[in-house]
């Protein structure tokens, strides 16, 4: 009997970790000045060598009506700020992540303006279900954005079988 209130005690001081993976899938990014959506960004992890990191490739635009306006079914905008000018969707904007198990957050990956080609050190983690914390920063000085887990029902059709599983990051973003 003492051995198992023992453990039952030892259980309740073991700290819970979350998990990198929870992390994966798609978000909406939210527009700072206009608290509108702005895109879909799609999180995904790939091995880096003989490690996993996270990434972050756009995968929609929505158009000042707040309506889906490009997918990568259809790409349209140039970010033509970012080294070659490709399409904002299918841009990779977050890469080389790496989960950090004490922190329970993603870091020491870099983390890309789209609209100037600034690219940033970066922190991802999350407080609470549904909302994603993304840092981008320099040194000790830097700006959160709060993006939003995608509700099924307004995601595009071309983006509910959305295949992440072989994507890496294009290496023209680094």
């Amino acid at each position: 009997m003492k051995k198992v209130l023992f453990f039952m005690l030892a259980a309740m001081f073991v700290p819970v970790v979350g998990d990198a993976a929870a992390l994966t899938g798609l978000y909406q990014t939210i527009d700072d000045k206009t608290n509108q959506p702005k895109s879909i960004v799609a999180l995904y992890e790939y091995t880096d060598d003989d490690d996993v990191a996270l990434a972050g490739r756009i995968v929609a635009l929505y158009g000042p009506d707040g309506k889906i306006a490009e997918t990568i079914a259809n790409p349209v905008k140039v970010a033509d700020k970012v080294k070659g000018a490709p399409k904002f969707v299918g841009l990779d904007i977050i890469w080389d992540m790496e989960w950090d198990d004490d922190d329970s957050q993603y870091e020491d990956g870099k983390i890309m303006d789209p609209q100037s080609g600034k690219v940033y050190s970066s922190v991802i983690w999350q407080d609470a279900p549904g909302t994603l914390n993304v840092r981008g920063k320099i040194g000790p000085i830097g700006r959160t954005q709060h993006w939003r887990t995608l509700d099924a029902a307004a995601m595009p059709a071309e983006l509910k079988n959305i295949d992440m599983s072989k994507w890496t990051p294009k290496t023209g973003n680094k």
